[in-house]
């Protein structure tokens, strides 16, 4: 960041301080738009809000920020790209304190009625570090055939009416009459039943999905369940989780299976349409705990997930609408304020030029990118208006003339958002270059925030400000001024 003035400037701002007041009415809003932005792997344990892994394996945070969408959801995530030990910790035996050697995932351990179905592992189909398991039929099933994979390591014998069936995964295929039972059992002929059916209605409490879905998330207490079966009428203990296969073929990922906890898993926060307001477009957090149609959730962030999911890696983390603006990168942005000696209404005039890329990594997948920026003066005001692609580290005066793209035609009314580039590309430098004649209080108003630190003569923001260095700011400007006036320079200013 480098700023430049033939006359006195209020005070110097703090290397890497942003030299413009963003809240001013006449700042040059610039940056550069993604609307997705993909991060493969975000540990919650290790990494911060747009961190990323670099190509040498060090985290590394964009100089950027999340605007989100109209529903304010910053991020987007799916249930089946989790990772995390609760999610595959069944059954846990009081004697493995937790470290199972037990678990569902061992597909040695479900036994097949026939060679109809199956059960494989797949870890790493729904994203890297995963763990799951397919259970699939292989396109022999008709109407009137059922067939099944049962697990029975399970020994619950207290409170099975208390306990949840949680479920994650995908429904990779179904066929149209195919309904897939996940049963519950218990030690004398009785169960209850979860389905996955498309002739179902998805709301039910024991309909898991009824169509073809990724991120599915299932969470009933058995008790709530109708019981079936042979037995006494009662489930009276959790010995086998069955899944039956009846009328057709189908295809299912789980990545997460429970039937032992007594409280659900919390996936997080939604932000979906408020209901209970007759006004449109207004929005809301809701818990997530089911989701029979899966997909992505969009979320303000990932701090309200449960205690359980704290330290959990979310693999294809999505940023909504991510900008990367000058404010984000000061050491990106020059500012010079120069006397407007042919301009006797205006005193002075402001040069602007900001240079930006957009990183790449293995672990990043970018979206669609432009470059805006808004026009914050009356069209007549601009003497210059251009920007340059593939600048590299060039000075605008490096840049050649015919490299510049002007923008002065794409001008109009104050406040105009002007679309400079809509194909912008990462790891390629932007150059924006602008100069603008200015009134006195604008400069002022674009300065502001160099004097107290943004909040007037007595500071302020949220850390409440130092009257004392506010004092010592002002000091600090007029000596600054003064130095101006008698022509003395700062090496390097």
């Amino acid at each position: 960041m480098l700023i430049v003035s033939s006359v006195a400037a209020p005070a110097a701002a703090a290397v890497g301080d942003y030299p413009l007041n963003e809240e001013a009415d006449e700042h040059p809003d610039t940056y550069i738009a993604e609307d997705e932005l993909v991060v493969e792997t975000h540990n919650r344990t290790t990494m911060s809000w747009l961190e990323y892994e670099d190509d040498s394996g060090q985290l590394q945070e964009l100089n950027a920020h999340v605007n989100g969408t109209n529903s304010s959801a910053m991020v987007g995530y799916r249930a089946d790209k989790i990772e995390d030990p609760s999610l595959n910790q069944f059954p846990i035996k009081s004697s493995e304190d937790g470290n199972n050697t037990v678990t569902w995932l061992n597909t040695a351990d479900w036994t097949a009625s026939s060679a109809s179905i199956s059960v494989s592992d797949t870890d790493g189909s729904t994203a890297s570090g995963v763990q799951s398991i397919q259970i699939a039929t292989d396109g022999s099933m008709s109407s009137g055939a059922s067939e099944n994979v049962a697990y029975t390591a399970p020994s619950i014998t207290s409170d099975a009416e208390k306990r949840y069936l949680q479920l994650v995964g995908n429904v990779e295929s179904l066929d149209s009459a195919t309904v897939v039972e996940v049963q519950v059992r218990d030690g004398d002929g009785d169960y209850v039943a979860a389905t996955i059916d498309s002739s179902a209605t998805a709301s039910s409490s024991s309909v898991i999905a009824n169509q073809t879905a990724s991120g599915v998330i299932y969470q009933e207490q058995l008790g709530q369940l109708a019981v079936q079966g042979s037995g006494d009428g009662s489930l009276d203990a959790v010995e086998e989780v069955r899944v039956v296969t009846k009328d057709g073929d189908a295809t299912v990922t789980i990545t997460g299976l429970n039937v032992q906890k007594k409280s659900t898993w919390d996936f997080g926060s939604e932000r979906v349409l408020d209901t209970s307001t007759d006004e449109t477009g207004d929005y809301t957090d809701e818990v997530v705990e089911n989701r029979p149609l899966g997909g992505v959730i969009e979320a303000k962030s990932l701090q309200p997930m449960g205690e359980a999911f704290a330290d959990a890696t979310v693999n294809d983390l999505t940023y909504y609408d991510v900008r990367y603006a000058m404010s984000d990168h000061p050491e990106t942005v020059q500012v010079e304020w120069t006397d407007a000696e042919d301009y006797p209404n205006y005193p002075y005039m402001l040069e602007l030029t900001w240079n930006r890329s957009v990183p790449t990594a293995y672990d990043l997948s970018h979206g669609n990118m432009e470059l805006h920026t808004e026009q914050s003066f009356l069209s007549e005001r601009y003497q210059k208006l251009r920007y340059a692609e593939g600048t590299g580290d060039k000075n605008a005066s490096e840049i050649s003339d015919s490299s510049w793209i002007d923008l002065t035609g794409s001008l109009g009314s104050e406040g105009k958002a002007i679309t400079a580039d809509s194909t912008v590309q990462p790891d390629t430098t932007y150059t924006v270059d602008m100069k603008v004649q200015v009134l006195e209080d604008q400069r002022s108003n674009l300065e502001s925030t160099q004097i107290g630190g943004g909040g007037g003569f007595w500071g302020g923001g949220d850390s409440g400000g130092n009257p004392f260095m506010s004092v010592y700011n002002w000091v600090a400007g007029g000596v600054v001024s003064l130095l101006g006036i008698l022509g003395i320079r700062r090496a390097g200013a």
